[in-house]
């Protein structure tokens, strides 16, 4: 299989590329410099692998919620791209890369996901690792008030992900009335995480038009 992803939610660009076996990525962290940096990092990761556009056999791209410019970036693009090449669109949850990124990165097999959603709201999300390796999401996403959160699963062990825990830790925790085996507010969404969600989305089938890529809010 032959998967291009990006996600561009956070302060970072972050672009994957699957050929076959091989992945190549690229992640930096450049706030504001999104919409000018992420077509050359698809032309050379493209450069890098022999590979043009019309040999993808999909695009995947971090649909929010995050950056409300760099959500619209990372969808543009898609759609973009997915004209120029006629393929379809596969749309992943930032959250979802996030907790998949915990998995990944960390180990971290149950996931609460907060981000800053400015005006003292959060993006909250729980996820858990499946037996397939795969952040997996229970009930929904949601935005709200810190204290508004919707309640963990039985499952005590859990950890606080993303950078909505460094200014609500002590909110969150007095809600949930437990601690968590650990923080890790500094993360950020990592296109290598979007590989396998991805494939088994196109596994799957689960994929739009371009003109249906477009980015999800939760406003």
């Amino acid at each position: 299989m032959k998967l291009l992803a990006f996600d561009t939610s956070s302060s970072a660009y972050s672009l994957a590329l699957l050929n076959d076996n091989e992945v190549k990525v690229i992640h930096e962290v450049a706030p504001m410099q999104q919409s000018r940096l992420l077509l050359p990092a698809i032309e050379k990761l493209l450069q890098e692998s022999s590979l043009s556009l019309n040999q993808l056999d999909a695009i995947a791209f971090g649909c929010g919620p995050g950056s409300f410019t760099g959500i619209r970036i990372a969808a543009s693009t898609a759609q973009a791209l997915g004209y120029a090449a006629n393929i379809p669109i596969i749309s992943l949850s930032s959250l979802a890369i996030l907790a998949q990124t915990a998995f990944m990165q960390k180990n971290v097999t149950h996931s609460l996901v907060a981000l800053d959603a400015r005006m003292d709201q959060i993006y909250w999300a729980e996820y858990v690792i499946n037996p397939q390796g795969l952040a997996s999401l229970i009930h929904h996403e949601q935005i709200c008030n810190p204290q508004n959160i919707s309640s963990p699963s039985n499952n005590p062990d859990w950890s606080g992900i993303g950078e909505g825990w460094q200014r609500y830790q002590d909110q969150l925790i007095s809600v949930l009335g437990s601690h968590p085996q650990s923080i890790y507010s500094d993360l950020i969404p990592h296109a290598n995480a979007m590989i396998p969600l991805a494939r088994a989305k196109f596994e799957q089938k689960e994929w739009v038009t371009p003109e249906n890529a477009v980015p999800i809010y939760l406003k």
